[in-house]
């Protein structure tokens, strides 16, 4: 089984880092990825239909000499081509994995089992994740985060077991060492291309300490707690002036006393899927305490219906208006979408990866080709994918639909190769028009 022809050009990403052997085995192994009912290596190999050991395909992601970082650089420049302003997610994910012999596993928070005053660990992996939001060109308004870059996360226990570095998560976008972090990665491949990158995450990669190391040619949006310590820029030095210089200025109110003020400016906001939020907002421009020297728009907001209550948000993005800042922060939410669904129907928590290699590339080649199924869908696609299944408020497809009509397209270019001529008897016509309907349905 061969993919569509038309999503052959978007696999040349992975071309230009491989050598010519390594990259027919891996088209082989993205055929079988689109198309298998488990992904696991074995999986993938025995849906492609191949007859080659499956130790080739092993060997694709344990030793063979290519650049998951390189090949990431190349989906951010097809991405972004026409971009001239580039907003980038970023977060963390849990892939829960079994076995005690699987590089870098170790016990991790689960986001999704796990509350604010109770916490549950599983097993597993913890990936930190860089994406770009592509805006739909079929259905404007609807955003997609993309992954370009990532970083397998190791605890204290998982780095001392497997003897590497123990680092925090938030040091995994701001260090470099002998695996380049991600953020400066970007930074210096974007230096001299006149796009500017703009940062959006929650407030585990966009607190103030972390704003202070992050390169200053990146704008942020992110949230700080209302408690925050803001402070007005450091006033000019007066002539004569002896001693230290001063590093922050006087005492603003927080964002908590921002609220409440009197007067306040009400809002009417409609965010993703078309819901609509009413909110007092004052704002302020100032410096957090733990990035002195950075001005930021700092936007506390009161929800005045709903149980969301009060929250806070800022911007290095000074010239923006308030209901500007808060739509771009709901981009962020598409970063959950995309972990949704590579676990769902890209299979990404099934391969069982024994090497440091092995286990390094076969998740962020699961996301890579997320991203490039994306892309072919918004960009190589004549039309939008048809719906699948639907349901209340459904209006546009998602990866499913996206998925199934790459399927189709694949089996469409082998019909076309393969039974064109002589013309099929109408019940093998009928019978192909079945098994059609079941890889759309594939997961």
């Amino acid at each position: 089984m061969d993919v569509a022809t038309s999503f052959l050009p978007v696999l040349q990403v992975f071309a230009a880092e491989m050598s010519r052997p390594a990259f027919q085995t891996f088209l082989v192994l993205v055929s079988g990825w689109l198309l298998a009912p488990r992904r696991t290596i074995i999986g993938m190999v025995r849906a492609s239909g191949t007859t080659r050991h499956h130790a080739a395909f092993h060997r694709l992601f344990a030793s063979a000499r290519w650049s998951m970082d390189a090949v990431g650089l190349a989906v951010f420049d097809l991405v972004t081509a026409m971009m001239s302003i580039v907003f980038l997610t970023i977060d963390d994910t849990l892939i829960p994995r079994t076995g005690l012999k699987i590089f870098g596993t170790g016990m991790h928070r689960d986001p999704l089992l796990s509350s604010r005053s109770h916490v549950i660990t599983r097993w597993g992996h913890c990936w930190v994740v860089v994406c770009v939001v592509l805006e739909s060109r079929h259905f404007p308004g609807q955003h997609f985060s993309l992954p370009v870059l990532c970083r397998l996360y190791l605890n204290k226990a998982s780095a001392q077991k497997w003897q590497r570095a123990y680092r925090k998560k938030s040091e995994l976008m701001l260090e470099m060492e002998l695996m380049l972090e991600m953020l400066k990665i970007l930074d210096r491949h974007c230096s001299g291309t006149g796009k500017i990158l703009h940062l959006l995450g929650d407030s585990a990669f966009t607190a103030p300490d972390l704003l202070k190391q992050m390169p200053a040619s990146i704008q942020v949006t992110g949230r700080v707690g209302m408690n925050a310590r803001l402070r007005a820029p450091v006033p000019p030095r007066r002539p004569g002036q002896n001693g230290r210089p001063r590093v922050r200025g006087e005492r603003l109110p927080s964002p908590q006393e921002m609220l409440q003020q009197k007067g306040l400016r009400r809002v009417r906001l409609k965010l993703f899927a078309g819901r609509a939020y009413h909110l007092r907002v004052a704002t302020q421009v100032c410096q957090p305490f733990k990035a002195p020297g950075r001005d930021v728009l700092v936007i506390a907001v009161e929800h005045l219906r709903g149980g969301r209550g009060t929250e806070v948000f800022y911007t290095t993005d000074l010239d923006v208006e308030v209901e500007a800042v808060l739509r771009r922060y709901s981009w962020r939410w598409s970063i959950e979408v995309t972990f949704h669904d590579t676990k769902q129907h890209l299979g990404i928590e099934e391969p069982q990866n024994r090497t440091r290699p092995a286990a390094q590339r076969t998740a962020p080649t699961a996301l890579l080709l997320y991203s490039l199924i994306v892309w072919w869908h918004e960009q190589v696609r004549q039309g939008p994918a048809p719906l699948l299944l639907t349901w209340r408020g459904k209006s546009h497809p998602s990866f499913a639909d996206m998925l199934s009509a790459l399927r189709v397209e694949s089996l469409e270019s082998i019909s076309s190769e393969g039974f064109s001529t002589p013309p099929l008897p109408p019940h093998l016509q009928k019978l192909i028009q079945h098994l059609t309907k079941l890889f759309q349905l594939a997961t």
